[in-house]
C-alpha cells in the first residue's frame, strides 16, 4: 500500500490521543499489529464496531510498521465518528447521584463505578443495561442508533419499602361469629306404614270393583239373598249364577282384607310416629391463636 504525505499530519494528530489510552499497556509486536489490522476489519465486516475500533486502537500504536499503523489509525477515526456511545448515571429517589454503581452491557461489566461520566462505545442495535447498586437491580433496554454518541441511561432507584410490622400483641381481634343454632328436631313417620296403606287401598279397591262387576253377571230371575233361580231344573243358568256368586264372594273377601290393611296401616302411620333429636358431641377446639370448643351433631 502506497502512503500519501498528505496523511502525515492526522496520523500525527490521532497518535497522541491512542497514547492516553495504552500508555501502560506493552507495545505490540510486529505480529500483533498486524494481527490486530486484521481482526479489526474482520470484526467491522461482522458489525462488532467496538470490538474493532479497539484492535484498530492497537494496531495504530507508534511500535507497528508505518503502512499497518496509518490504515489502523484511519478505521479507528472512522468508527469514532459513527461509532455509538452510552454514558451511565444512577440516582434516587431524590435526584441523587449514586457513583458507587456498577453497570453491565449484556452481562458484560463495563464500569466498577461512576464517578467519571466516561461515554462507553457499543455497537448498533438492542442492548439491556443493567444497574447494581446496594443489592439491587434496575434494568434497561435501549436501542442505539449509528453515530449516536454519548447517550445518557438513568436509572433510579427509589428509597426501598419498610418492612411490614407485626401487629400488637394487645391487639383488639374481631369477635368470633356467633355459633349456628342446633338443629331441630323432626318429626319421623315409619316406612313400612305407607307401604301397607298402598296395598290395602289396592286390594279393597279390587275386591269392590270384582264383586260390582260379578253382581251384574248374576243371571235374571235369580235372587242372590233367597240363592234361588226362577228355571226349570238342568237349566245353565244355575252353572252362571253359581259362578257370579263366587267370583262375587271372592271380591267382597278381597275389599275386606284391604279394607283392613289399609286402617291398620294408617293407624301405624299415625301411632308410630316417633321424635328424632340430634346427637350433640362437643370436643376441644385449638386453631393457630385461637382456643375454643367444637360441637357436632349427627342424626341417629
Amino acid at each position: 500500500m502506497t502512503i500519501t504525505p498528505c496523511r502525515a499530519p492526522l496520523l500525527a494528530a490521532m497518535v497522541p490521543l491512542f497514547a492516553v489510552a495504552l500508555a501502560h499497556a506493552d507495545p505490540p509486536s510486529k505480529e500483533e499489529c498486524v494481527a490486530a489490522h486484521s481482526r479489526g476489519q474482520d470484526e467491522r465486516t461482522a458489525g462488532h464496531l467496538a470490538l474493532a475500533r479497539q484492535q484498530f486502537l492497537r494496531c495504530a500504536q507508534g511500535a507497528c510498521p508505518r503502512v499497518v499503523q496509518e490504515d489502523c489509525a484511519r478505521f479507528a477515526d472512522d468508527l469514532a465518528r459513527t461509532l455509538p456511545s452510552l454514558t451511565f448515571a444512577a440516582r434516587d429517589a431524590a435526584g441523587a447521584d449514586l457513583p458507587d454503581t456498577r453497570v453491565f452491557i449484556d452481562d458484560r461489566l463495563v464500569a466498577e463505578r461512576l464517578d467519571d461520566g466516561a461515554a462507553h462505545d457499543v455497537d448498533p442495535g438492542r442492548h439491556v443495561v443493567r444497574f447494581v447498586h446496594d443489592g439491587r437491580d434496575r434494568e434497561l433496554t435501549v436501542v442505539v442508533a449509528l453515530g449516536e454518541q454519548a447517550r445518557a441511561v438513568v436509572a433510579r432507584f427509589d428509597a426501598p419499602a419498610p418492612p411490614a410490622t407485626a401487629p400488637a400483641t394487645g391487639a383488639l381481634r374481631p369477635p368470633p361469629p356467633p355459633a349456628a343454632p342446633p338443629p331441630a328436631p323432626r318429626q319421623v313417620r315409619p316406612g313400612g306404614a305407607r307401604l301397607v296403606i298402598g296395598a290395602g287401598t289396592v286390594l279393597m279397591l279390587g275386591g269392590a270393583a270384582l264383586a260390582w262387576y260379578q253382581l251384574g253377571q248374576l243371571p235374571a230371575g235369580c235372587s242372590l239373598d233367597r240363592h234361588t233361580c226362577a228355571a226349570p231344573p238342568g237349566d245353565p243358568v244355575f252353572d252362571r249364577a253359581s259362578a257370579a256368586v263366587r267370583w262375587l264372594d271372592v271380591g267382597v273377601g278381597v275389599g275386606v282384607v284391604g279394607a283392613v290393611a289399609a286402617v291398620a296401616g294408617v293407624a301405624w302411620y299415625v301411632g308410630g310416629t316417633r321424635t328424632e333429636r340430634p346427637r350433640v358431641a362437643i370436643a376441644p377446639w385449638l386453631g393457630g391463636d385461637t382456643v375454643g370448643v367444637a360441637a357436632t351433631t349427627a342424626l341417629p
